[in-house]
């Protein structure tokens, strides 16, 4: 009888401690969001844009060395210094334009997170939405980068996710 009782308690104890692990695929959720294809296009013209004023500023500072070097010879010592001075001061500047947009808190950076941020927050509420729904206590984002070893297609929310955003499956 005692080993009975013990029996039931060691699967009692065991079945209390099963824990349920889903994943999703967000990247696969990404390519079906047709709005998350629309803000990455708005970013990528902006950068295409953002890399021309760039671009154009570092023009400027090759335009005004090259002016100098053609015209050295026929500089004072003081505008030698002031035509050095206004190249370094262009290059400064160009660099500082490009940091304030391409940097680490640049411009990009606020655009990204203004856009796609809003998108990814929904995905993630989402597949909490239906991983409650579902009775998972751990939901894991499957990407190509991560690694995982082995993964059963049953413990897959995707679709279910998908389907909840309103967005085919298939």
């Amino acid at each position: 009888m005692k080993k009975v009782f013990l029996a039931l308690l060691v699967m009692a104890f065991n079945a209390g401690l099963a824990q349920r692990i889903a994943y999703v695929e967000v990247n696969k959720i990404i390519d079906k969001m047709p709005e998350y294809k629309t803000a990455n296009e708005n970013i990528d013209n902006q950068i295409k844009q953002w890399e021309s004023e760039v671009e154009l500023k570092f023009q400027e500072v090759e335009n005004l060395y090259q002016d100098y070097v053609k015209n050295e010879m026929l500089y004072t010592e003081d505008v030698k210094i002031e035509k050095q001075n206004g190249i370094v001061d262009a290059e400064k500047k160009a660099k500082e334009f490009r940091e304030k947009i391409f940097g680490q808190t640049g411009e990009l950076n606020k655009m990204q997170e203004q856009l796609l941020k809003p998108l990814e927050d929904k995905i993630f509420q989402t597949a909490e939405k239906v991983g409650k729904e579902n009775n998972y206590e751990y939901i894991f984002d499957k990407r190509p980068e991560s690694s995982w070893i082995y993964t059963n297609t049953e413990h897959n929310l995707t679709d279910k996710v998908l389907l909840e955003l309103g967005l085919n499956a298939k």
